[in-house]
């Protein structure tokens, strides 16, 4: 099991932890006990840790995705730039040419001319920074993200039926849905108490299940990718 692994599984343990929380301040509630030492208990308690549940499941869904990143930029700048391939040359000089090349002509040159001077390294430069694409991580980013660096991402036809867009979820699948509802919780769009108030437990359950599931997809994906040395070019 590789740190990617070993890192996922423990932040869907933290999940299930604070899931079967309130699961049971529901149960509680249900069952009309209506305090926990001096607290009284309220709808409002469940709301927020529901609330707090997608914001939690969102932030597994992007410490993942940056976990991703770093091991491919770890990988590309373990090689010397002469032997990466197209596409670990392209997502480079997307990081540390056309996102930095700004301002006045002598700066854009600037900015180009120590890029090249890098690129002639025989040598690796070391860890790298792979830029994201724009946007909250959701399954259409991820698979961008892969397009872009060449990964091999192929999910199982199980999967694509539990990514399908719905209904409830306004036509989005459950990893754009969650992506939705976080930024709408933690931008201030839509407060704690009211921010999953429409959601059951279970939709919340299911919601993580499909996200870690995809989650898992990925990793495997992307550590072939690096473990294949597919970051690095056939005539190196």
């Amino acid at each position: 099991m590789t740190s990617l692994h070993t890192s996922l599984e423990e932040r869907r343990d933290e999940f299930d932890t604070h899931y079967a929380l309130a699961v049971a301040l529901q149960n509680r509630i249900f069952a009309g006990e209506s305090s926990i030492g001096e607290t009284e208990l309220s709808a409002r308690h469940l709301l927020t840790l529901k609330s707090g549940l997608m914001v939690h499941l969102y932030n597994i869904v992007e410490a993942t995705m940056t976990n991703i990143s770093n091991m491919v930029g770890d990988a590309v700048g373990s090689a010397a730039p002469y032997q990466w391939s197209n596409e670990a040359l392209r997502e480079w000089l997307r990081e540390n040419v056309v996102s930095r090349a700004e301002g006045k002509e002598e700066n854009r040159l600037e900015t180009v001319h120590s890029a090249s001077r890098l690129l002639l390294e025989r040598s690796p430069l070391g860890p790298q920074r792979i830029k994201k694409p724009s946007g909250s991580w959701s399954d259409k980013l991820v698979a961008s993200f892969a397009q872009r660096l060449g990964v091999d991402f192929q999910l199982p036809h199980s999967m694509w039926r539990r990514i399908t867009p719905r209904p409830e979820f306004g036509e989005k699948s459950p990893l754009e849905f969650l992506a939705d509802r976080r930024n709408a919780i933690a931008h201030g769009r839509r407060s704690f108490e009211e921010g999953a108030k429409d959601l059951t437990l279970d939709t919340i359950r299911e919601i993580a299940d499909v996200s870690l599931d995809y989650l898992q997809l990925a990793i495997e994906a992307f550590q072939a990718h690096v473990d294949d040395h597919r970051h690095l070019t056939t005539d190196a």
